[in-house]
């Protein structure tokens, strides 16, 4: 014998308080009636019910709550186990939307080149689920749909410089797509993948740690890179989305934006540790097309079922019993044993 919900097993101590509150209401009663004279006497005349049936009235509302929590506790018994089937593919992707992103190393800028490719990518693939993660300094997330269309909406028209928080979070972004697959109560019954496209400047975070976290829920992280190794200058907007010259750093310097070796290692590293695949293309391009074989054979080669454990639920043993003795408890109301007694001195 198990329980599937055993905190509604506080329930129980329940029964004793409604037991004690019972106790003093029939002893208060008692003191009320024995004003008028023997209490049995008083009883029967007020109410009409022998002596003995408010007594096991409250004896049987007491074995109804005591049963009822038990029911609520989901008693269970014996195990079996069941194939469940795992069908299709839960991917969260998350999109750099730092300023860095704007460079044109990549026609015609890394984060326009990304889009079209993410895409393409939803548009070929209808059957997965899809949530989408844009990260700089913070995020902003949308939650898994089959609507893809919607979530193409969502990152179809984010620019950089629409968000106040710059910097790139890529651990807060993980993180951030973790949280949308944990909260989904669908998605431990399939395969997911946190897909990450970002030129790698990581700023802020330990994305390693962040890989680590979500590959321990079964989650794996692919690492979709992009920029070029020689030093690109990144492209200012004002916030209408003209073009204004480039970004400039303290010293009045345009700012300039380069794939380094560290940032390669790192990326592979959070590849590595979140159980998934480091993408690098080659100069120039986006490697979406990797990305999307590399979901094929997952498809293909994903676990199509695999096995729980099912219980017996006997939660209907105790609650038929409980719902039986309310009925009965009923009937021993006042108001009903008057009714019947008149009924059997009428001529």
């Amino acid at each position: 014998m198990r329980f599937g919900a055993v905190a509604w097993l506080w329930l129980l101590a329940l029964v004793p308080l409604l037991g004690a509150l019972m106790a003093y209401a029939t002893w208060a009663r008692r003191r009320d009636l024995a004003r008028f004279g023997d209490v049995l006497l008083v009883s029967s005349l007020r109410d009409g019910s022998p002596a003995g049936w408010r007594a096991a009235r409250s004896v049987l509302v007491l074995l109804a709550v005591a049963l009822l929590a038990v029911g609520a506790a989901r008693p269970q018994h014996g195990s079996r186990t069941e194939v469940v089937a795992r069908r299709g593919i839960d991917v969260v992707v998350c999109l750099d939307v730092s300023k860095s992103m704007l460079a044109r190393d990549v026609a015609p800028s890394r984060i326009e080149r990304a889009k079209a490719e993410l895409e393409r990518l939803l548009t070929e693939e209808p059957g997965d689920r899809v949530a989408v993660v844009l990260f700089a300094g913070d995020t902003m997330e949308y939650p898994l749909t089959t609507d893809h269309e919607a979530a193409l909406r969502f990152f179809r028209d984010a620019h950089p410089w629409e968000f106040p928080v710059q910097g790139t979070s890529i651990g807060r972004a993980i993180s951030a797509a973790r949280d949308l697959l944990r909260r989904d109560p669908l998605a431990g019954r399939r395969s997911r993948v946190i897909l990450l496209i970002t030129d790698g400047e990581d700023l802020d975070g330990d994305p390693v740690a962040a890989a680590r976290e979500a590959a321990a829920d079964g989650v794996q992280v692919y690492i979709d890179a992009i920029g070029s190794t020689v030093p690109e200058p990144i492209p200012a907007y004002t916030q209408d989305g003209r073009m204004a010259g480039y970004e400039r750093d303290s010293r009045g310097e345009i700012k300039q934006t380069q794939f380094t070796a560290q940032m390669e290692q790192q990326l592979r590293n959070v590849a590595t540790e979140g159980h998934g695949t480091y993408f690098r293309p080659r100069a120039g391009e986006v490697g979406i097309d990797a990305v999307r074989r590399q979901l094929a054979r997952l498809r293909r080669s994903e676990v199509s079922e695999t096995q729980r454990t099912v219980y017996e639920e006997l939660a209907w043993v105790v609650l038929f019993p409980a719902f039986a003795l309310l009925v009965a408890a009923s009937g021993l109301l006042p108001e009903r044993v008057r009714r019947r007694a008149g009924a059997g001195g009428a001529p």
